[in-house]
């Protein structure tokens, strides 16, 4: 596997440990070469001679052997390395490596103890603080080694206020950093460069393609929301609702008792997902709580008793998800993370692949103009938005997250 390096990161890649600082980071925009350059970091620490542990380490060892080494094994040949998932030995050529996940605050005890002398971090900014402090206490032998790659996040993320500003270590010539992006790559196509900014609005666009700090404030989809994201009756594509085309109808549902249930009905051409409808039940509103037998009732009615959806409902849902099961409707988990969730939805507002009915979803529409994300926490270095007229693009999001295949946004 042949790849060419920019400049700036052919001068990281060829220069070997010995020169390299103590802590070395990459930070920047998505698909800036950042991971490749790691795998000439790996390679050369096969070579390089110090005491303790060499370790691999990400936010899972499902996300490091997706990121970093089904690539690097490629490169290598199957003759030159040995992996066992399970245990996360790796040899590669001689050289034999710890591969770690640490997803949580916990992940800190499994390496209290050890020694550490060469390790690479995929992902650094969505590991826990804790295990990274803990990491650099096990890093004593003398010529140790870091090398990490990220993206951008907020501002106060740990990773930017207490390490890449931290200039302490830099005086002490402990810390070296740098900031990729897209010109730093020169493998991708000019038509995908150009397909991937048009992909990312806003506060995304600010971190994966310019690679900028950059607090998420205001409204979420402010930037990606456009006139072409309604749509009515003369818009549809003719015999999208009635046959006569591919065409898949799923239900995505944002569940509740208390808070406000939402059923929101897309039918999806392959092209375009159009969310023709939507149903409500406000509880607090109403004043009246409905059960989970009634909420089915609702969405049996919705559908005009239509049990063929596809329906996407958050996963912690459990007891609505059981009396749909029960009753013979096609339940599937929602993928939910909300910062890749929003940021996918985003994209297909701005590319167009989701678009609402004018006058089918207007409460939908309207808190999708108000969604905005929650400024006491951001304070705090928190992304979150704030839990009020969040029903409808949660419901959106769900969608997005789980029913849109990436290269639909690309």
């Amino acid at each position: 596997m042949k790849l060419r390096y920019g400049a700036r990161l052919r001068e990281f890649v060829v220069r070997p440990p010995e020169q390299d600082r103590k802590l070395n980071l990459l930070v920047g925009s998505v698909r800036s070469g950042k991971t490749w350059a790691l795998h000439a970091k790996i390679l050369w620490g096969c070579s390089y001679r110090v005491e303790g542990w060499k370790l691999l380490t990400g936010v899972t060892k499902d996300t490091i052997y997706t990121n970093v080494l089904n690539d690097l094994f490629t490169m290598v040949g199957p003759a030159n390395y040995y992996y066992n998932h399970q245990s996360g030995f790796l040899r590669i050529y001689e050289s034999t490596w710890k591969v770690m996940g640490a997803k949580d605050e916990g992940s800190e005890k499994f390496i209290r103890g050890m020694t550490v002398g060469y390790v690479v971090c995929d992902e650094l900014t969505q590991m826990p603080q804790d295990f990274f402090q803990m990491l650099r206490t096990r890093m004593s032998p003398e010529g140790s080694r870091l090398y990490a790659s990220t993206n951008t996040d907020t501002p106060l993320h740990w990773v930017k206020a207490d390490l890449l500003d931290n200039q302490e270590l830099r005086k002490e010539g402990l810390l070296w950093s740098m900031t990729c992006t897209l010109d730093d790559n020169p493998n991708l196509p000019e038509d995908y460069v150009k397909s991937l900014k048009a992909g990312f609005t806003g506060l995304f666009y600010q971190r994966f393609i310019l690679g900028q700090w950059v607090m998420a404030e205001g409204v979420i989809y402010r930037d990606a929301w456009k006139d072409e994201s309604t749509f009515t009756d003369k818009d549809l594509p003719v015999g999208l609702m009635w046959g006569g085309q591919t065409r898949e109808r799923v239900i995505s549902v944002d569940y509740g008792t208390v808070n406000p249930n939402v059923f929101l009905d897309w039918r999806d051409d392959g092209v375009t997902a159009w969310c023709y409808n939507e149903k409500r039940w406000d509880s607090a509103k109403e004043m009246k709580q409905k059960t989970d037998s009634e909420l089915a009732d609702d969405l049996y009615e919705f559908t005009e008793h239509d049990q063929s959806p596809q329906i996407v409902v958050d996963p912690s849902a459990a007891s609505f998800k059981q009396e749909l099961t029960n009753r013979g409707w096609w339940v599937t988990d929602a993928v939910n993370d909300v910062q890749s969730g929003i940021s996918k939805t985003s994209t297909a507002l701005a590319k167009g692949v989701i678009r609402f009915h004018r006058d089918n979803c207007k409460a939908t529409i309207s808190e999708f103009q108000t969604y905005a994300w929650d400024p006491k926490k951001a304070l705090r270095g928190i992304e979150e938005p704030i839990k009020s007229g969040d029903h409808g693009p949660d419901a959106a999001r769900y969608f997005c997250a789980t029913k849109i295949p990436i290269w639909r946004l690309m």
